[in-house]
């Protein structure tokens, strides 16, 4: 039985992280402002994400350690950013494919008006 390897396993991890940060951002309709702060504070991230893990013991009881853990590894890394932004907008795009696609069809089967009253 082989052991993983542990940056095959720490490159899961973070994927998995990103994109559950990236849902929960596309989800709540928040990725204009969560790309702009993420942007504009690139050279603060690391800061951010020891923070993150320096604040465990007092917000551990309303957010899970292991995501605290997860959203402080991201952080840390530019290139785990880089990916997080980009899966933003991924998302993103797909959403408003979606939209798009879903209002066409609503055009496509609504009753014509004809005219006459």
């Amino acid at each position: 039985m082989s052991v993983p390897d542990t940056s095959q396993r720490d490159a899961e991890l973070r994927d998995r992280a990103i994109e559950r940060i990236a849902r929960a951002i596309v989800d709540r309709r928040l990725e204009t402002p969560a790309v702009l702060f993420l942007e504009a504070n690139r050279p603060l991230t690391f800061f951010a994400g020891q923070g993150a893990l320096a604040a465990l013991p007092l917000i551990g009881g309303f957010i899970p350690p292991a995501d605290i853990e997860a959203f402080a590894r991201v952080l840390d890394s530019q290139e785990s950013l880089d990916l997080l932004v980009q899966r933003i907008e991924t998302l993103v795009e797909e959403r408003d494919s979606r939209a798009v696609d879903a209002g066409r069809s609503a055009l496509r089967n609504a009753p014509q008006a004809d005219g006459h009253g």
